[in-house]
Order: structure tokens, then C-alpha cells, then sequence
């Protein structure tokens, strides 16, 4: 667990440098994908990307009632979430950690921005002591004091508060892992 936190942080500071980068990026060309050329930014002819993150800002063509394509622009979050079949293609050690918890960590970085937006202070670079934890969305199970972790198997927990029956595990956190 321990080295996931340690691939997850690394994965959570490389997409803030994109966000970042890609911001800084547009914000010095503007609409322009060339200062010199006076280029319009076109998702055709142009990497530069207004929704902040490296990566196509469309979706593919879906079709409205009346039949007409429409290509409606995705997040950053969107982008980085779909860029994570190439990253473990580039870097195989990351098909190690469990999908859900990949994209709960770039949800991460959408919610501190997010933060950000509400006034609550730009989202900074994670480090050892401040990156200690991940979040699992699904396939979690619970037998008595045993708990399953997609990708990692069953291991002991200290069961804190009972679960009651028929209840079912939405979304699990492991905290402090060091």
C-alpha cells in the first residue's frame, strides 16, 4: 500500500503540473495556437487546450434527437481520467493500482481545484507527509473482520463500527498508510 501512495502522489503532482502548464500555456497565447501566425486554437490543428489539461477536450460524437452530432467538451478531470489507459501503457508498474483508485485520485485534484475556485487557496504539490491516503469506489466486501481490496486481496481490519446488514460499501478510504 505503501507504494501505491507513493505512484499516486507522484500521479496526482504530475496532473497538477499539466493543469498547470496547460493553463500558463493559454494564458500566454490566448485563443492563439501560434503568436506568430495569429492561429486560431482548434482541437484540429492545436495541443493547446482550454479546459486545462493535456489531452482531446472533446468527446466522441454522440447524436441528438434530430440526428445532428454534437461533441460536447470535456473537463480536465474528464481528460486526465481518460488518459490513464495510456499512462499505464507508458509506465506498466501503475497496472498494479486498482482502476477506481487511479481515477479517485485525479477526482482528488478536481475537488482541490474545485476548492480553489470557492475561495479555499490553490491546490500545491503533494509530499511524503501530506499524501497518506487513497480512495477505493467499488468492489470493496467485508466477511467478519476481513476486508477485500481489489488488486491487493483479503487482509485483517479493526472493525470500529459495525456495518449493519444489507448495507453495501459505496466508496472506502485507506488512511495512513506510511
Amino acid at each position: 500500500m505503501s507504494t501505491w501512495v507513493d505512484m499516486l502522489r507522484s500521479q496526482y503532482n504530475w496532473n497538477l503540473n499539466d493543469r498547470i502548464t496547460q493553463y500558463n500555456q493559454q494564458f500566454i497565447q490566448g485563443d492563439y495556437c501560434c503568436i506568430k501566425t495569429k492561429a486560431e486554437a482548434s482541437p484540429l490543428t492545436c495541443f493547446v487546450s482550454k479546459s486545462g489539461a493535456t489531452g482531446n477536450p472533446w468527446k466522441d460524437s454522440k447524436f441528438d434527437k434530430k440526428g445532428k452530432a454534437r461533441n460536447p467538451r470535456r473537463s480536465a478531470g474528464d481528460i486526465q481520467i481518460t488518459a490513464l489507459p495510456e499512462l499505464k501503457v507508458a509506465r506498466p508498474w501503475y497496472n498494479a493500482i486498482d482502476a477506481t483508485v487511479l481515477q479517485q485520485n485525479v477526482k482528488r485534484l478536481d475537488t482541490a481545484y474545485k476548492n480553489f475556485f470557492e475561495g479555499r487557496g490553490f491546490p500545491k504539490s503533494k509530499n511524503r507527509s501530506n499524501f497518506t491516503s487513497f480512495t477505493y469506489a467499488m468492489g470493496v466486501k467485508i466477511k467478519g473482520n476481513k476486508i477485500y481490496l481489489p488488486k491487493l486481496g483479503w487482509m485483517r481490519f479493526y472493525n470500529s463500527r459495525s456495518i449493519p446488514n444489507g448495507f453495501t460499501i459505496l466508496s472506502l478510504m485507506q488512511v495512513g498508510v506510511s
